[in-house]
């Protein structure tokens, strides 16, 4: 049954509208185990593409970071004013129990980086040199999100708002807790608007949206989330400390001009 029917079936007819108004377009991502993939793949966790003209991408102590996931926009539908080419790598500390983040200052990028490269032509370090410089750490602890590589197997769709976030009130007019005709639909409301990982639409979060305390709401535009997921037969896991998720917030400003080094990255848990 299509979501905009099932929604219709279970809200009054006045809340159906009022969600359906709110969607936005988003590519959701599911996940495939297939070993090794091209380095220009749309993927999580593994080795991911990027120019030798370029450093590779290092902690403060000089420790590498690690590949988080990257979108090849070549791989997945178009959705404005998301790139139409070149792909887009999130990279994280996993050396630190925070894997990367500054909770006292999302835009601290010293644990993570996001990076855009709008054509795959140049030469990319192989997998074989990015492995080489984890070598000299290799007795370091380290906190993994992602234990291997899995291609995002993308999907074009619309989300509607339902989470107590801060586009919430922007959308309604009020908080959600202030609405209560919500209320006995909460549950099965959270069931069928399921979250996962996606590009654009609206983000979630187990603890409270960290963007109510920035001062200017500037990162207005969610950029990336990765979700926990894992493999029911336990063949791979995607885990945020205790199944948390992760975002990558823009602004669309940044975000219509490809000026993706000015995104910040949060990530919470339960």
């Amino acid at each position: 049954m299509e979501l905009d029917q099932q929604m219709k079936d279970l809200l009054p007819k006045e809340w159906q509208e009022k969600l359906l108004e709110s969607q936005k377009d988003t590519v959701e991502f599911s996940f495939k185990s297939e070993g090794e993939l091209p380095l220009i793949a749309t993927k999580a966790g593994g080795i991911g593409y990027i120019p030798k003209r370029l450093a590779y991408p290092v902690n403060s102590k000089g420790q590498p970071l690690s590949l988080l996931a990257q979108i090849n926009f070549s791989e997945i539908p178009k959705m404005d004013p998301f790139p139409t080419q070149g792909i887009l790598a999130f990279y994280v500390d996993y050396y630190d129990d925070l894997i990367g983040a500054d909770f006292g200052d999302n835009g601290s990028a010293d644990g993570y980086r996001v990076l855009y490269f709008d054509s795959t032509e140049e030469e990319s370090y192989t997998r074989e040199e990015q492995v080489m410089k984890f070598l000299p750490y290799q007795e370091e602890e380290t906190f993994l999100v992602v234990d291997t590589e899995l291609r995002m197997i993308p999907r074009l769709t619309k989300q509607p708002l339902f989470t107590d976030i801060v586009e919430f009130k922007q959308v309604y007019g009020m908080t959600k807790d202030e609405i209560e005709v919500f209320d006995p639909y909460a549950d099965e409301l959270d069931e069928l608007l399921d979250f996962g990982t996606r590009l654009g639409g609206y983000p979630n979060f187990t603890q409270t949206d960290p963007r109510v305390y920035e001062k200017e709401e500037t990162h207005d535009v969610l950029l990336f989330q990765l979700d926990t997921d894992y493999d029911m037969d336990g063949g791979w896991e995607i885990m945020w400390g205790d199944s948390g998720v992760g975002n990558f917030f823009i602004s669309r400003q940044d975000l219509k001009d490809n000026k993706f080094e000015n995104a910040w990255y949060t990530w919470d848990c339960m």
